[in-house]
């Protein structure tokens, strides 16, 4: 049985998927992998940010992932910064 804290996320889930991808049936989704694999498989195509996010904590949740691979999958990624070019002096004017 799920405790009450994951009932407010499947339905937040539930919630917010409707918007982007149509109904999502909550009890089919616990029950049938077919179907969840299917849903979780149409939110990481669209790229919704909060909704991946909401995706990765119900499959953790429900077993389907662990919660380190849920974590690193949400973890902001830092872009490397290019390096950085010398500035070079101008040296084909008059005063070079």
């Amino acid at each position: 049985m799920m405790d009450n804290n994951g009932l407010i996320l499947l339905s937040k889930f539930s919630v917010s998927a409707r918007k982007i991808i149509g109904s999502v049936n909550p009890a089919k989704l616990i029950k049938d992998s077919e179907y969840s694999a299917e849903i979780f498989q149409k939110v990481f195509e669209l790229g919704d940010e909060e909704l991946i996010t909401l995706s990765l904590e119900v499959q953790g949740m429900l077993g389907l992932i662990t919660a380190a691979t849920a974590e690193a999958s949400t973890a902001k990624v830092t872009p490397i910064k290019p390096v950085e070019v010398e500035e070079k002096k101008y040296m084909y004017g008059a005063r070079s």
